[in-house]
Formats: C-alpha cells, structure tokens, sequence
C-alpha cells in the first residue's frame, strides 16, 4: 500500500487538498496505475446501488484484465494478470452533476502489487504493440487468446517451474491455433452462400468428433502439407510431444520432466510455425484467413503478399470489420452446438 501515492490520487480526484501528515518514510518508488470505474445513478440517491456498482465494476475490470493480459505479450518479463480476487479492498464516492463529492468515505481500489514490480513504464514501440494486441483482441481475434496461452506456459515453465501447468498450457496453446485456424477457413468457405450448417457438422463431438478427429479429416484438404501424425514433422510432435503428455499430465496426474515440458513447448510453437508457413501458400484460397492470421509483415516474410494485396484491392474488401463478423458467426456455431 503506497499509502502517500494513494491519498494524492483521492485529492486529485476530488479536489481535497493533501492531508498535514507526512508519509514520506512509508513510501517506495514504483510505477502504479491507477484505475477510475465510474457508472451513473439516479440522483435521488448518492448511496452507492449495489446492482449497478456489480455491474460496472466487472464490466470494467474486464477490460482492465484484458489490459494486463495483453502487456505480457510485449513486456520482455512476466507478472501474475490483474483479477478481482487481487483487490484488497474496495472504496466508493459519489459526485453530484454539479461536480461537488458528497461527505462520507472516499478512496481509491489498490490491487496487489504483482510479484516482479516494473522497473519501467511501456515505451512508445511496446505501447503501440499493446494497443495493437488490444484491438484485435477486442475485435474478435482468437489468435490473441492463443499467444496468452504461450505465454503463460513459458512463464510457468521457465519462471515457476511448474512443469505440469506449462504442459496444459502449451496444450491450449496449440488447440487454439488449430481450432481457430480451422474456423477462420470455414467462415471464409461460406461467404457466398451464408451458413452454420458445415461448420456444425465439423465441430459437432457426437457427430464428427473432437480435434484429433479433426486433424485427420480437416486440415489436409485446404492447406495441403503433411497432416499424417504417423509420418515424422510438426504434427507427429504436437500429437505425442504435446497432445499425448497433455493427457496423461491431466487424466493420471503424472508431472512431466523438464525435457518433457521443453519439447512439448517446443513442439506447440513448430505447430503455429507450420500452419502460417501453410496459409501463406493458400493466400489464393483463403485471403481473409491468411490476411487475420499473418498479417502483411508475416505474408511478405513467408511469401504470398502480391496474391494478398490485390485480394485488398477490391473497394468491397473491409478487414477491419474481419474479425468481429467471424467472431459473430462463430457464435452462431457455437449456439446450435449448445
């Protein structure tokens, strides 16, 4: 509790002035954020409701978590992401619209400073990777939630040691990329005639069953390459290096060595490596896929930009809107599976 910090945002916000006593000999030097959640009500009550103060606090620190998730994707370490279980404590005040505070308790909501406190703020490169990381995550992009998992799994395994999470991790990890890779194809296969009826069929457990399923009968057909687990490669690594020591680690409890846990991490990132190698050589088929998943630097480091950029040519083309109409109809999938 930075407690001299604390009091000077509560009379910033407030207009107070400063408290006489001194907290110099309390304080320590460290970057903190300071987060203001504000809602309106009804002005024949300053009594904080405690149905709307629920409601926006969660919304709110949804949007904050995300925050805190997506910077770990562009700091060079790794700390714990901000949750509501953090608060130690939580303090309310109410202003009136002629911009006066009511009498009463007044404060800010401190969150428990994270393990490894910054010793720097974000520079302008990181908070443009940030911002980045952020908007496409907001408009929908899955291949953000993928990125936190890897993450998550080297911080457990490299910081934390913990050799069984970074495992179920990895794991997640990698059925994202393959899940959601297979959905941005399917989305883009129905443009032209709109519809959730094959990509139910797909993904339908009682129907065609579950990923592994999957790789065998989906991959293959649309972005070519070696999708045989048999046959050594990227998919014969992630099915016995990945798959396979994800489930014995879940389903036996067993912990997984520290060569284990590196190949499995290892095997996870050769899988995304071969999967946007593959899109770059179906730019001609699925553009829109190819453009979400790389990107123009990835698609001019891996080939098929020319074949891309004219794609963007067509005034019709708005990949902006991209990710949240894939994300809508993903959700219209997902509720006919429910």
């Amino acid at each position: 509790m930075h407690l001299a910090a604390l009091t000077q945002v509560c009379a910033e916000i407030t207009g107070r002035p400063l408290p006489e006593e001194d907290f110099a000999d309390g304080t320590v030097d460290a970057y903190r954020t300071v987060v203001e959640m504000v809602t309106i009500q009804g002005a024949d009550r300053l009594d904080p409701q405690e149905e709307v103060l629920s409601e926006t606090f969660a919304r709110c620190f949804d949007v904050l978590t995300d925050v805190s998730l997506m910077t770990r994707l562009v700091l060079p370490h790794s700390n714990p992401a901000a949750a509501p279980e953090q608060i130690a404590v939580a303090l309310w005040l109410a202003r009136t619209m002629t911009g006066s505070y009511a009498e009463g308790a007044m404060g800010v909501m401190p969150l428990t400073p994270p393990s490894s406190p910054l010793d720097a703020v974000l520079d302008g490169d990181q908070m443009t990777r940030l911002d980045a990381h952020l908007q496409r995550l907001w408009d929908g992009s899955p291949l953000e939630l993928a990125m936190e998992r890897a993450t998550e799994a080297r911080r457990a395994f490299r910081r934390d040691g913990d050799y069984r999470h970074a495992v179920v991790q990895a794991a997640m990890f990698a059925e994202i990329v393959l899940t959601s890779t297979l959905s941005l194809m399917l989305w883009e296969e129905q443009l032209g005639a709109p519809s959730v009826d094959q990509a139910v069929a797909v993904f339908d457990f009682s129907r065609g069953g579950g990923l592994a399923t999957r790789v065998k009968t989906e991959y293959a057909s649309r972005l070519g390459g070696c999708w045989d687990y048999t046959v050594p490669g990227p998919i014969h690594d992630w099915t016995h290096a990945v798959a396979a020591l994800r489930n014995r680690v879940v389903h036996r409890g067993y912990r997984p060595t520290y060569q284990e846990t590196e190949a499995a991490l290892t095997a996870a990132d050769a899988l995304l490596d071969f999967i946007k190698n593959r899109l770059a050589q179906r730019v001609a088929r699925f553009p829109r896929t190819a453009l979400l998943t790389l990107g123009e630097p990835g698609l001019r480091r891996l080939g098929g930009w020319p074949r891309a950029s004219a794609y963007l040519e067509n005034p019709h083309q708005v990949p902006d809107l991209w990710f949240a109409e894939s994300a809508a109809w993903r959700e219209a999938v997902d509720a006919r599976l429910s």
